[in-house]
């Protein structure tokens, strides 16, 4: 009984800016809403990264929201040549599964197609999955507001 989340967008921005911004762990607050993503290993590039995403805010070590822990499983940053992917493994403690990230320059060249694929089985059996299916829509909404901000972001000067 997973739930399946699929957004997309496309930003005036080259698919290299992209990734940067995307894989700018601490930086995510700018485009993701609410949100502090922070590296809990002792990497912070590269297939193995552990971070832990709170969608509300830390009281000290206390999170007080949605906490959302994942390792980077995929790391394969765009070139002229291929597409960037970035796969996640979520572990916790609300939701698991698979998360992707898709960068492709668009259609003329001159941006990025953006692809967010989320399968993921919510935690505490039949009743949350359900809810989280009714709430798929605002979720995508949600998601696929935040990857027009990213796109904002990337487009930046930093």
């Amino acid at each position: 009984m997973s739930v399946d989340l699929r957004v997309a967008a496309t930003v005036a921005a080259p698919p290299a800016r992209v990734w940067d911004e995307l894989v700018d762990w601490a930086g995510q607050g700018r485009w993701i809403p609410f949100t502090t993503v922070r590296v809990v290993g002792d990497r912070d590039a590269g297939t193995g990264v552990r971070c832990e995403a709170l969608s509300g805010v830390w009281l000290g070590r206390l999170p007080l929201g949605l906490l959302d822990r994942f390792t980077v499983t995929t790391w394969q940053p765009p070139t002229d040549s291929t597409i960037g992917v970035l796969e996640v493994l979520h572990t916790g403690p609300y939701f698991r599964g698979p998360g992707t990230f898709e960068l492709r320059p668009d259609h003329d060249g001159s941006g990025t197609d953006v692809r967010c694929i989320e399968i993921f089985d919510v935690i505490g059996g039949a009743v949350p999955t359900r809810l989280a299916r009714l709430l798929l829509p605002l979720m995508r909404m949600g998601f696929t507001r935040s990857l027009r901000a990213l796109g904002r972001v990337s487009r930046a000067d930093r």
